[in-house]
């Protein structure tokens, strides 16, 4: 009896040094990387408390576990970087890959594939940096008052609205007339309330949409899919008004 309980007892003994040895070795293969706050669900681990607010979230690790800190949240090791020093090391560093960190958000919220974002990304960024420089900027001044004011007249002269109700009515179509073709943002006011909630409900969940599974989005899906297939059918109207527009100037 006495044998048949050694037996028993020497694999059990076996199993327990080597779980605990393997706890040591991963402490000891983690030690120089910085603190994580893992949370306690699997896979969503502290995507829960990050979510409901980022910057406060942030705000109290740094204070708790110092200037660089790891969170893993829906799958996802996101470190943290909150001091300048810290923060110029990391940008010159040969291992970061700015392409390859925002290429799976890219392709999550715009449906870009992965060969074809590495072959413009490039490009884009070239071209938008020169859209955006202060020679260019200029440019479109007069085209943004105008479009403003527009939008204004169309409000009426009086009544009440919700300030980011407000603001969306009259940013949504001057930022599309503007970016894309004018007769792209319907005068329609169906179709516009339609482009409005679509929108919101892409802009608003833009942040969960890169991270997440589009399964667990469903609505946030949707407005996407809208949207895209939005400017899919008018990008033969698009492209003609920008030649048009290049030939001109």
């Amino acid at each position: 009896m006495l044998d048949t309980n050694m037996e028993l007892i020497s694999p059990l003994v076996i199993i327990i040094l080597g779980c605990v040895s393997l706890f040591y070795f991963l402490q000891r293969k983690h030690l120089h990387r910085p603190p994580c706050i893992k949370g306690w669900i699997p896979w969503f681990g502290a995507g829960f408390q990050f979510g409901e607010a980022p910057l406060e979230f942030i705000e109290k690790a740094r204070i708790k576990y110092g200037p660089v800190f790891t969170v893993f949240a829906v799958g996802k090791r996101m470190t943290f970087v909150t001091e300048e020093e810290g923060m110029t090391v990391f940008l010159k560093s040969k291992n970061v890959n700015f392409e390859l960190a925002i290429q799976n958000p890219i392709y999550r919220t715009v449906s870009i594939p992965k060969n074809i974002f590495l072959t413009l990304h490039e490009k884009l960024y070239i071209m938008m940096k020169g859209k955006m420089g202060t020679g260019n900027l200029c440019q479109i001044t007069g085209q943004l008052t105008e479009e403003l004011h527009e939008q204004l007249e169309n409000l009426g002269t009086h009544g009440t609205m919700d300030l980011n109700i407000f603001l969306r009515h009259v940013f949504y179509p001057v930022t599309v007339n503007i970016l894309f073709n004018k007769g792209l943002f319907s005068t329609n006011k169906k179709k516009m309330e339609e482009f409005h909630q679509q929108f919101q409900a892409y802009d608003e969940g833009f942040e969960y949409g890169s991270q997440i599974p589009e399964c667990f989005l469903r609505n946030w899906s949707k407005s996407k899919k809208w949207l895209l297939a939005m400017l899919e059918k008018n990008t033969p109207v698009i492209k003609a008004y920008k030649s048009a527009n290049i030939n001109t100037t």
